[in-house]
């Protein structure tokens, strides 16, 4: 059923009209002639609005039944690519445990842990780290569901590795070769570091 069925009705209906107005004024005296042919044409034309609208309340029907199946398949075709994308950061690659370390950055060296509070507060413990100049890993836990991230940089600026925003987890950054001097790490979510939420990184001589 499509659009063209309700057209023809229309154009029947129009034309019907039209022949009844005609033979109406030609013979105003004697139209209609019986009460019989005015209930039988009165009949005649509900029967026809009746089922039009029978055919198009079915035909809403079967466009609204295809449009949500269109919709499931586009939603299930969504999916596979939503939970098949990488949600860590260009920089990161996913590894077991949970932990994401920086592409190219080679393995060894000395480990230090940082965490933040349950409770979802704004500081590192402990707030101060210490290492020998090298290679220098750092495991962030952030057990609460507030997100938090960890960014470490130079005295200018520059970063040297970071992780994106994460939520009851763990990840870590691996930083190859620092040389001897103090270094910044911080969250980087917006306000965070704003509101304390840093410390230094002192590399030894």
């Amino acid at each position: 059923m499509d659009g063209n069925f309700f057209f023809v009705v229309g154009i029947v209906l129009v034309l019907a009209a039209v022949v009844l107005a005609f033979f109406g004024i030609r013979r105003s005296d004697r139209f209609p002639p019986s009460r019989l042919a005015l209930v039988g044409g009165t009949a005649l034309f509900a029967a026809i609005v009746v089922t039009t609208m029978a055919f198009a309340v079915v035909k809403s029907q079967d466009e609204q039944k295809s449009r949500n199946e269109e919709l499931a398949k586009e939603e299930q075709q969504a999916q596979p690519e939503s939970s098949g994308g990488n949600q860590q950061p260009a920089q990161t690659t996913a590894t077991t445990g949970g932990a994401a370390k920086v592409q190219g950055a080679t393995g060894g060296g000395e480990t230090l842990d940082v965490s933040s509070p349950a409770d979802g507060g704004l500081i590192y413990q402990p707030n101060g780290l210490s290492a020998q100049p090298g290679n220098v890993t750092i495991t962030y836990d952030n057990p609460s569901p507030v997100p938090h991230s960890i960014a470490v940089a130079t005295a200018n600026g520059n970063v040297l590795g970071e992780v994106q925003p994460f939520t009851a987890g763990k990840q870590s950054v691996q930083l190859t070769n620092l040389a001897p001097g103090e270094y910044t790490f911080y969250c980087t979510v917006p306000g965070h570091r704003e509101a304390g939420m840093e410390g230094t990184l002192t590399v030894g001589g």
